[in-house]
This record gives C-alpha cells, structure tokens and sequence, in this order.
C-alpha cells in the first residue's frame, strides 16, 4: 500500500507540473533601440534622452516605442538585446515581479507609481494629480528617481510633485497594507502595457541594456512558444508514463 500511495503522489506531482510549466513560460523579445527619443532631460550629471524612445521590438518597428525606467544603465543607437516580456497585468499573479530589474528594490508599490507615470507619458497626458503642463522630460526624471536607490538630483518641482503624487497613492517604501493592495489591484489592470526586463538580467549599472516599457506588445503564439509547450508536455506525460510503467512492474512481482 505505501508503494500504491507513493505512486499515486507521483502521478499527481507530475500532472501538477505539467499543468504548472505553461503558467510560469516567460515571453523572450528582441529589443532594438534605433536611435530616437522625444525629448531631453539633463542634470549636474549630463544630458540624457528621454521620453519615448524609438525601438524595433522582434525586429519591427514598435508603434507606442519604448520608455525608459532605469537611469543607471546606457543603450546605444542600433544596440540589440534580448528581454523578458511581463504583461503588468499578470506581474503579481504569476509571481513574476521579482524578475522585473527593480521589484525586489520597489515592490509591487513602486511599479504601479512607474505605471502611473508610464501610462500618463503613452498617452500623451500633461495634467495628474491637479497638476497641469507636464512634460515628458518632467515624467521621465520622476520615473527615475522612483527606481534608483536615493533618487536623483536634478528633478525640477513638477517632477518633484509628480513623485509625491505617485507616493502619495500607493506608499512607497512604507506603504500600508492598503497601500500595496491597491498597488496591486491597479497593476492587475493594466493589460495593455509590458515590461521588457534584460535578458540575462546583471543587475542596475552593471552595463547590462535598460529595463523598458511598450504597450500593446503582439507575442507570436507560435513558433518558441508552441515548441516550448510541446517539450513540456512530453516531458510531463513521459514522466506520468514512467511512473505508472513502475508501479505495473511492481504490482506484477509482488
């Protein structure tokens, strides 16, 4: 009977990762950045483009293109590199926000407050919060300063404003409980933007390419990922069949 109920539990544990895998497949994409960016934003350290960024994602061009969230680390014009794509809609869900570049920094809290930012800029937004005439510049300063350790100097008041504003709505760093749930609840509806994490991820200013943002990104549903989903299953099945094969075999010379 022991041999019965191990077999049994091996079985489950097999239908259960076999059900598992296709839930955790992460999307792989091609990210070139082509050269452009709307504006500029510059402090003591320099000037930096800013803005949306041009960008061919899986080699076409990316119709919304790409934000930047991460100041610490450069591209280059032409610059290719592989990232994961995260559907902020599912970030929380699928357990995915630790392998975002900053969600072991700024939690679920500090993605939805880039979000925040992030939509705004997609939508060609100047106004939030009751504050009006906002600049791209002015967004993209603010969502840098969320996502580096001790912000960044540089930041003019709106973008100062624009940082407690976000703050302010979801807690940052000491956010509540009702806070993050909130936090949560907003990245839970945003199904129209992504998250494209560098692949291998190295680490912030490490030289690694940036984390960047896109909207409505189109991931084949063929090709890789039906691979992929063919090679899990034959392992999952191939294991559920050599389980059971064992226990016949046992049965028989008992």
């Amino acid at each position: 009977m022991k041999i019965r109920y191990a077999g049994l539990a091996a079985l489950a544990g097999s239908m259960l990762l076999c059900f598992g895998l296709p839930a955790f497949a992460q999307d792989e994409v091609s990210v070139t950045f082509t050269g452009g960016y709307t504006t500029t934003w510059g402090n003591d350290s320099g000037d930096y483009g800013a803005g949306i960024y041009s960008a061919n994602i899986n080699g076409s061009p990316s119709a919304s293109g790409i934000i930047c969230d991460d100041f610490n680390d450069e591209i280059t014009s032409g610059e290719t590199w592989n990232a994961s794509a995260y559907q902020v809609s599912t970030l929380v869900s699928s357990g995915n926000l630790d392998s975002t570049l900053f969600g072991s920094s700024i939690g679920v809290q500090g993605y939805a407050e880039v979000a925040t930012l992030v939509s705004l800029m997609f939508s060609g937004g100047t106004s939030l919060g009751g504050y009006s005439g906002i600049t791209q510049a002015e967004i993209s300063s603010a969502i840098w300063y969320i996502t580096t350790p001790g912000g960044i100097g540089g930041l003019n008041s709106t973008a100062m404003n624009l940082v407690n504003y976000v703050i302010g709505l979801f807690g940052g760093s000491g956010a509540t409980a009702s806070q993050i749930a909130a936090a949560t609840n907003y990245l839970n509806s945003l199904t129209n933007l992504w998250i494209l994490t560098p692949d291998p991820k190295t680490g912030v200013g490490s030289g690694e390419a940036q984390e960047m943002w896109t909207e409505d990104l189109s991931v084949p549903e063929g090709g890789a990922a039906i691979l992929y989903l063919l090679l899990a299953g034959f392992t999952c099945f191939g294991a559920i069949f050599r389980n059971a094969r064992k226990q016949a075999l046992k049965r028989i010379v008992a």
